[in-house]
């Protein structure tokens, strides 16, 4: 296929015979494109028309090798569609061993290694490209979009300032604003998304962006004015009528249950429709009406989980076989960090965000948002591990160890303002309490718990942006709950004095004993603040961000109750 835009004047050249003209245009464009067959094509028929013979030979031949080789490039990219990611690797090694740092082939070797859930390779492969091909702006695009996805955003963030902004895609920009909400820097990422919205990039979903950023911020009448928007905008933006529902102090009036029921019937995105049903079954809760909205959260839940299977993983399993008392003292040791760090771990919905709040209201201690860098290392060792042990942790040594705590403490850098505490809270890092313990001796867990009906139906009833399948059906909510509190108690025997269980409940009925236990875990002295941590102006980034602004109160401990004879088969799979 003739690529008319670069070949366009030429061709204008060759149809009026001036071949020493398209000779000249030709080989601008060979050097520019040597991948291009055609330009070579054509310029051994401009060579032939002249007579250069030898030239018209040499064109020829590399017109012939160059088809080849997109034939094989062709072919590789044909067995990654097909999910083939080992015949499109060894396809491409043999094409760059003949065409050393070939941009195309170091392309396609990092699109397989992503669609392969390999993001190491995939981010050395990216920034190998564009250190080799640094002028090839799909080769830029590709490392940018590399560093966002293996979580390097400060690195994207430095990479995008040495650029010219006008220079960048609009799709790169959202991805740096997108970067800049990572790094909490929310005035430069409501700036960045409010320009790609005055230029008509994706305006509704820019404007939901800049709408979430108001809710973390603590701004949610901004936040609702935001979401209005971008419905004015799409209709059928459907995370907007979610967001909604999710600011605990925004109430849908009666028409806005009637477009949303009509909408449902008109959307053809399965996941579209679920966040529809969420919606409604938050609309019909706020008015009380708990059997309609225990409905809609169940044909929500049900469009979830026939679209996202589910694969319960033997991970837990592996670490209460294999990480036993034995093998973790005989690990080599890490030599502890110069800053505590406080790992807030749990079930999702348990009420981590509160206790991540009270401690952030104290003058010691940073916080940021819920960070994923450690299921980020967990990943890494495990693509690598090939014994069952997690993380192949027996065979790693001293060395590698101490680079991958420096890898964390690096990543946390920006997020620090160099408070000796540094607080990480997210749920999921209580399956690697393991590789924490093994990467910072001197880390302290606080294990969040809340009763599990609670727990479970806060789950069932919320849709998530990413993760957590699990959560969209009974029978697997109830397994994973009975697996996280195994595997807590496995930890808690290995790990006893780091180790902290606080129940929900406790903190909420006897709040200042809750702070007293907090504090003293933690090893620093109770500030008055922390008492008033709903006065601590901070960014929020989870679905808790409006309760924790206000005080203490004990109504959410039973709302699991209204729709207790609904969920019987659930109860009893939890007991």
């Amino acid at each position: 296929m003739i690529n008319e835009p670069i070949l366009k004047e030429a061709l204008a050249l060759i149809s009026t015979k001036k071949y020493k003209l398209a000779i000249s245009e030709l080989v601008k464009i060979t050097s520019q494109y040597p991948e291009l067959e055609q330009a070579w094509l054509y310029l051994s028929k401009c060579y032939k028309e002249i007579g250069e013979l030898k030239k018209q030979t040499a064109a020829y031949d590399q017109f012939e090798m160059i088809a080849w080789f997109n034939k094989q490039l062709s072919c590789a990219e044909k067995d990654l569609l097909l999910g083939d990611f080992h015949n499109t690797q060894l396809k491409v090694q043999k094409l760059l061993k003949l065409v050393p740092n070939e941009k195309r082939c170091l392309l396609l070797l990092s699109k397989a290694a992503f669609k392969a859930a390999d993001m190491h390779t995939y981010h050395n492969v990216s920034q190998y490209n564009y250190h080799c091909n640094p002028s090839s702006p799909a080769v830029v695009n590709c490392y940018f979009e590399a560093l966002f996805h293996t979580k390097h955003f400060n690195e994207f963030i430095e990479l995008a300032n040495k650029k010219d902004k006008k220079t960048l895609p609009n799709h790169i920009i959202s991805l740096l604003a997108a970067c800049h909400v990572k790094q909490m820097n929310f005035d430069l990422a409501y700036n960045l998304y409010a320009d790609l919205e005055r230029k008509s990039f994706h305006p509704s979903t820019c404007l939901l962006r800049m709408g979430n950023i108001k809710k973390i911020i603590g701004e949610p009448t901004t936040a609702v004015q935001l979401y209005k928007k971008a419905l004015e905008k799409d209709k059928t933006n459907t995370e907007a009528y979610w967001n909604l529902a999710n600011l605990k102090t925004y109430k849908f009036s009666e028409s806005e249950i009637i477009d949303l029921q009509a909408l449902i019937g008109n959307l053809t995105s399965q996941n579209k429709k679920a966040l529809c049903q969420f919606a409604l079954g938050k609309a019909h809760e706020q008015q009380n009406n708990f059997y309609t909205a225990y409905k809609h959260y169940a044909a929500g839940n049900k469009i979830k989980n026939n679209h996202i299977k589910y694969t319960q993983s033997k991970f837990n399993y592996r670490c209460i076989k294999f990480l036993t008392k034995d093998l973790i003292h005989s690990l080599p040791r890490v030599k502890p960090s110069s800053i505590q760090l406080v790992f807030v771990v749990g079930m999702p919905r348990s009420g981590s965000t509160l206790v991540e709040q009270i401690l952030a209201s104290h003058s010691k201690v940073d916080t940021s948002y819920e960070l994923t860098e450690i299921i980020s290392i967990a990943s890494f060792l495990e693509q690598q591990n090939k014994s069952p042990i997690p993380y192949g942790l027996d065979s790693l040594s001293q060395h590698k160890l101490s680079k991958l705590s420096a890898r964390y403490l690096k990543f946390i850098e920006p997020l620090r303002t160099n408070k000796p505490i540094f607080v990480d809270k997210l749920p999921a890092n209580y399956q690697h309490i393991g590789l924490i313990m093994s990467l910072f001796p001197n880390a302290k867990i606080i294990d969040v718990r809340r009763d599990n009906r609670a727990t479970a139906w806060s789950l069932y009833k919320h849709i998530f942006s990413e993760g957590h399948a699990y959560t969209y059906s009974f029978e697997n909510l109830a397994t994973y709950i009975k697996k996280y509190y195994q595997l807590m108690d496995h930890w808690k025997q290995l790990y006893p004095n780091n180790i902290l269980t606080l129940e929900y409940e406790q903190v909420v009925e006897d709040f200042d004993f809750a702070v007293k236990k907090i504090t003293e875990f933690c090893a620093i002295e109770i500030e008055q603040s922390c008492y008033s941590f709903y006065a601590t102006k901070r960014p929020v980034l989870t679905p808790s961000s409006e309760q924790v602004r206000q005080p203490i109160y004990t109504s959410a401990l039973k709302e699991w109750e209204n729709y207790k004879s609904y969920i019987e088969p659930l109860i009893n799979l939890l007991n």
